[in-house]
């Protein structure tokens, strides 16, 4: 818990906690395999990481067809435990998933595995993914095992979501600032302007905007230039008698 908790300090904090989450449990649940699939921005289940190759590369066919144990528990569906994937598997509990995820389980069985388990990461409600955990036939997950599993995928739907959040907040602040610099940059701008012309900033502001609009250029960009005296004023009223000639004769 504490080393999947200091893998958020680092660079690229989801990736990394998601990488070392699919490796702790595999190593927690042997010979079971994992694999981490998690909701990107349009909600759909996208393959983070996984323990081995041919444990991702099962999870990715899942994913691009929607149909397995990871489909049925996300967003808002109960847990998988123990599904057989193999038929005939000893100590599977429930319905034989071969009948369940026909093309699942027999993807499944190509790549080895018997068993199926899904839990998933939710945090007060809302859906961030779900932990998959693929054994051999007749592997069964205890009960211990599957309250520890079950912990972690709190415990790491807590972490992302929170990481997102900070993320979220990080961005939008950067967001606002950009607007408040812009603003500034544009009021110098419309002053400098009307000393220079003696007009109102209102009229300056016109001239200014007018000019971006014909050149398709950010306004701030615009101003900036005429703050630092980059753009002349006069051209500002050149291009705007310019614009007004070109619409008079049409």
């Amino acid at each position: 818990m504490v080393e999947l908790a200091e893998a958020l300090d680092a660079e690229h904090a989801e990736a990394e906690y998601e990488l070392r989450l699919a490796a702790r449990l595999a190593e927690l649940l042997v010979p079971a395999e994992t694999a981490l699939l998690i909701a990107d921005d349009a909600d759909r289940l996208t393959v983070a990481a996984a323990s081995s190759e041919r444990a991702r590369d099962l999870a990715w066919q899942e994913a691009r067809s929607g149909e397995g144990p990871s489909a049925s528990c996300y967003p808002a569906g109960p847990a998988v435990f123990n599904q057989a994937i193999l038929p005939g598997s000893p100590g599977s509990a429930g319905s034989a998933g071969s009948a369940r995820w026909p093309r699942f389980a027999a993807a499944a069985r190509a790549a080895g595995f018997g068993t199926v388990s899904a839990l998933p990461m939710r945090r007060r409600g809302r859906a961030v993914g779900v932990i998959v955990v693929l054994g051999p036939g007749g592997y069964r997950l205890g009960a211990a095992e599957a309250r520890l599993a079950q912990v972690l995928a709190r415990a790491a739907a807590i972490a992302i979501s929170r990481q997102r959040e900070h993320l979220d907040a990080e961005r939008t602040a950067r967001q606002l600032q950009g607007a408040l610099d812009s603003r500034v940059v544009i009021e110098q701008a419309k002053g400098a302007v009307a000393a220079r012309l003696g007009i109102s900033p209102e009229a300056a502001f016109e001239l200014l905007r007018g000019y971006a609009r014909r050149a398709s250029r950010p306004l701030a960009k615009v101003a900036g230039e005429a703050v630092r005296g980059e753009l002349p004023a006069q051209q500002l009223v050149a291009a705007q008698e310019g614009g007004r000639h070109r619409t008079a004769t049409r």
